[in-house]
């Protein structure tokens, strides 16, 4: 439908236009001091909430003016037009847009234009790396949502907001609930030794310290709850796979699609669905925080009172998109 695609799209312009603003600064200072000075900057920047569209104006031609060198203004608007280009490809030609975009982006610097600005130098890298993942993460994020809204219509893009956006919800309140009971228990001096968070805790808490793993195992409970509640039906011709279409693929592929076939159920296919939404949406989601992290900053933007940017919001539908489409329509 028109107005799904218009929706989705509208969220991608500003996706892009808040992913410039989340390019890693150049220098390099503490940690300490940068996050304290970005707080800072924060507050003082904070918009008033009856002028939040006024205040994410200013914030871009802040944007604008803060990368105004010409190489970097173009960089910037070839991400876009190839951004807006991945979208709407048909999804085998999804290759070819990738290399084309990899190639116009490594070859912009050598045109006249630009053989004045120094392409060794570590901004331009850092910029061009920037993008690079944006056009993976965002452009392709994207792609399949817009893929999963037209082939399987509201039914079938509601479920995938559904499930993801419910299991993000899980993960905030078991991981409130037990941060409050963790901070309780340190008040009576019972807490634990920070040093013995094991490998896979210190690797979240280095991209985001809010991450815990009782907010892990609340998404990915939530996520199959959710799939179950909502009403849909994974009919046969989308999850069922026939003898045929297993004998005709490859050996990996062909032992999946035979697992598949002979497992398949209505509500266990639903349960895997959800389950396996919730894990995509949690690799979205650290890889935003990653970003984020990076470039030295608590939200992708303003423009969303609260909730941080519209990057923010969608992080967890990039992958999960991604998932949706191949486990549901491929």
């Amino acid at each position: 439908p028109i107005t799904s695609w218009l929706f989705f799209q509208g969220a991608h312009l500003l996706c892009l236009i808040e992913w410039r603003a989340l390019i890693p600064p150049a220098t390099d200072d503490s940690e300490e001091t940068i996050s304290n000075n970005s707080n800072n900057d924060n507050a003082a920047k904070k918009p008033p909430k009856e002028n939040i569209l006024q205040a994410f104006l200013t914030g871009i031609i802040t944007e604008e003016t803060a990368n105004s060198s010409p190489l970097s203004k173009y960089m910037f608007y070839l991400f876009c037009f190839f951004s807006l280009l991945i979208t709407i490809l048909p999804t085998p030609f999804l290759p070819l847009g990738l290399m084309s975009y990899g190639i116009a982006v490594r070859l912009l610097p050598h045109l006249p234009s630009f053989q004045s600005s120094d392409p060794t130098n570590t901004t331009f890298f850092t910029a061009m790396q920037h993008y690079q993942f944006g056009i993976l993460y965002l452009s392709i994020g994207f792609h399949f949502i817009l893929q999963v809204s037209k082939i399987g219509g509201p039914i079938h893009i509601g479920n995938l907001l559904f499930v993801v956006w419910m299991s993000d919800t899980g993960a905030l309140v078991l991981g409130r609930l037990m941060k409050k009971r963790k901070n309780h228990a340190a008040e009576e001096g019972n807490a634990t030794n920070h040093n013995q968070n094991g490998i896979f805790l210190s690797f979240l808490k280095s991209i985001s310290p809010g991450k815990t793993l009782p907010g892990l195992l609340g998404a990915t409970i939530t996520g199959p709850i959710s799939a179950l509640i909502y009403p849909i039906s994974l009919s046969s011709s989308t999850v069922y796979v026939s003898e045929e279409q297993c004998d005709q693929e490859a050996t990996f592929l062909a032992t999946i699609l035979h697992l598949r076939r002979h497992f398949y159920h209505p509500l266990s296919q639903k349960m895997i669905l959800g389950l396996i939404l919730s894990l995509a949406g949690i690799v979205g989601d650290l890889a935003e925080s990653s970003v984020k992290r990076l470039s030295k900053k608590k939200d992708s933007g303003g423009l969303l009172p609260g909730h941080g940017g519209v990057v923010d919001r969608f992080d967890s539908l990039f992958v999960a998109g991604v998932v949706y489409y191949y486990f549901v329509f491929a």
